[in-house]
């Protein structure tokens, strides 16, 4: 595969490897069912004639690891009719167990909702979420974080030395039209880059290092973090209410890390179509 390629394609559509071979799936359901994960319930609004079932999951491609068979368990428990998933559908191999190895946890939902015969659909959205941001991040942070953002990734995959790094960045400099659009003007060149990650990042490691080990926090980072959840929280609250008021059993499956910290889209309202 050509660099190019490679670049983008980790940068766009790979999530972040991450180290969680012993970690526990957590789940919010109802309490009936006999599993160690079930460990709590998020009550649905009074009026709603549906239910939801959160599950939390961990990104592997390890076909024993537990979790899959927690979620088939879950899945039967929970009685969905739909089940809302995360990352790109990139559909679903010939066996389940191909299914895990190629696509992970969010091919497996799709493999499962297939098998049963039920719906399976995206929640996350990648450009309405760009589209949220460019109306509170200024240009040049705008684009410096979905640059960090890739560059962390890619050296996490590849262990890319100093020199491949640099070959990369400035190939997705030259491709920023393509995921960062309206940012053509600020961050355009490596030396603009460069400085832009040295007034907007300056105690930070050097940023051919980022991906090597924990990620820095800094503060327009953390800030656009922190914009990025609240906005993805609202928006799946919102579709939640609206699947659940319209008598829908909802297994919502996610990264374990954005697992809602509140029943907030018991206090929404069903949207007006």
């Amino acid at each position: 595969m050509k660099l190019a390629a490679l670049f983008l394609a980790s940068a766009l559509l790979l999530p972040a490897a991450r180290a969680f071979a012993q970690s526990q799936p957590l789940a919010f359901v109802a309490p009936t069912a006999d599993l160690q994960e079930l460990t709590g319930c998020y009550p649905t609004a009074p009026a709603a004639k549906g239910s939801v079932t959160y599950f939390g999951v961990v990104n592997t491609h390890d076909v024993a690891h537990e979790q899959f068979a927690r979620l088939r368990q879950v899945l039967a428990a929970s009685q969905a009719t739909v089940i809302l998933y995360e990352k790109p559908d990139m559909g679903v191999d010939s066996t389940e167990a191909a299914t895990i190895a190629h696509l992970g946890e969010s091919g497996y939902v799709r493999f499962l909702a297939q098998q049963r015969g039920i719906r399976a659909e995206r929640f996350d959205d990648k450009a309405a979420e760009y589209d949220y941001l460019r109306t509170r991040v200024e240009p040049a942070q705008l684009k410096l974080y979905y640059l960090l953002q890739a560059s962390e990734r890619f050296r996490q995959q590849t262990a890319a030395s100093k020199a491949l790094m640099a070959q990369a960045m400035q190939q997705l400099l030259r491709n920023s039209a393509s995921f960062a659009p309206g940012t053509e003007q600020v961050v355009r060149t490596m030396r603009e880059f460069e400085e832009a990650y040295r007034q907007f990042c300056p105690t930070s490691c050097a940023w051919w290092q980022r991906g090597e080990a924990a990620r820095p926090t800094e503060a327009f980072v953390q800030a656009i973090d922190d914009s990025l959840r609240s906005f993805r929280a609202q928006r799946l609250a919102q579709q939640v209410a609206d699947k659940v008021q319209a008598g829908e059993r909802v297994l919502v499956v996610l990264d374990r890390s954005h697992l809602p910290a509140a029943p907030a889209y018991a206090a929404l309202t069903p949207a007006s179509h």
